[in-house]
């Protein structure tokens, strides 16, 4: 793939039914590339095999984008462990499709001190890079920027260097960055701060955000690309000089998108990334 490429999430719309379906949606309405919700693709998996959902993204032209890896780096060890026992079959539909990025939210805020969060967080990516390694998948460590857990007592971080540091940490090749360009903008990162990522970005994912304060933002105020005041052009432009290439989701959290038919909404995401980017 040349560029970055806007895709269609699925947490944007209405749901859409099966992955074939929803994949239906992301084509009609003009998209190359659709990021994807695991269950899904694992309930088609059960009857077509993984190829067969790589053969529904192929035959639709669309690339296979993001996921989520559905490991927690909070909570009960057991939780932790139950995710993983799951995690082989995931990845095996997620290398048959050729989506290689898995998704990890690394919350900026824990009940855990400083010292404990690194050491949890960067074992349990361990444990989730080691089985994608295995079928050549990378991991994406996604940065917080709002401060969505207000009540947790304990600030880690909520940018790109702190989780290029907790990359580091984990001592794996395969593990990288799933760059938020909400969570940047809301966060402590600088536009300056993307090239500390070069070559280190596994996704993206694009979204606008309002005027104001962003410390007193919260995931619901996200914006389709363009109708807010991010720079995204010029991050766009970063985020393919430091290397990136592919998809990139458009994750926006909108009652009045939701409301919509799933149709209808990812028309009006594939609009959106058109006025802002020039083409789909």
């Amino acid at each position: 793939m040349a560029a970055l490429i806007p895709a269609l999430h699925p947490a944007t719309i209405a749901p859409a039914g099966r992955l074939t379906d929803y994949l239906d949606v992301a084509r009609d309405a003009g998209f190359k590339a659709a990021d994807f919700a695991m269950p899904a693709a694992l309930e088609l998996a059960t009857t077509s095999g993984p190829e067969g959902v790589a053969a529904a993204f192929a035959s639709r032209g669309l690339a296979a984008g993001g996921w989520g890896a559905g490991v927690r780096l909070t909570g009960p060890d057991s939780d932790a462990v139950a995710a993983l026992a799951k995690l082989p079959r995931m990845a095996e539909i997620a290398a048959a499709a050729r989506a290689s990025a898995a998704l990890l939210v690394v919350p900026n805020r824990t009940e855990l001190t400083p010292a404990d969060a690194w050491r949890q967080f960067a074992e349990r990516t361990v444990q989730v890079a080691d089985v994608l390694a295995n079928w050549g998948l990378t991991v994406g460590l996604e940065f917080i920027g709002p401060n969505l857990w207000p009540a947790l007592p304990h600030l880690l971080f909520n940018d790109i260097r702190g989780t290029l540091e907790l990359a580091d940490r984990t001592g794996r090749a395969n593990v990288g960055v799933l760059f938020d360009t909400y969570h940047f903008h809301c966060g402590a990162s600088r536009i300056e701060d993307i090239r500390a990522a070069t070559g280190r970005i596994t996704h993206v994912h694009l979204n606008d955000a309002p005027p104001g304060d962003p410390r007193t933002f919260d995931d619901s105020m996200r914006r389709l690309p363009g109708e807010g005041v991010i720079d995204l052009a010029r991050v766009v432009r970063e985020l393919e000089a430091v290397g990136y290439r592919g998809p990139a989701g458009v994750e926006i959290f909108n009652p009045e998108l939701k409301a919509l038919s799933a149709a209808q909404g990812a028309a009006r995401v594939a609009a959106a990334c058109r006025t802002a980017f020039g083409a789909l």
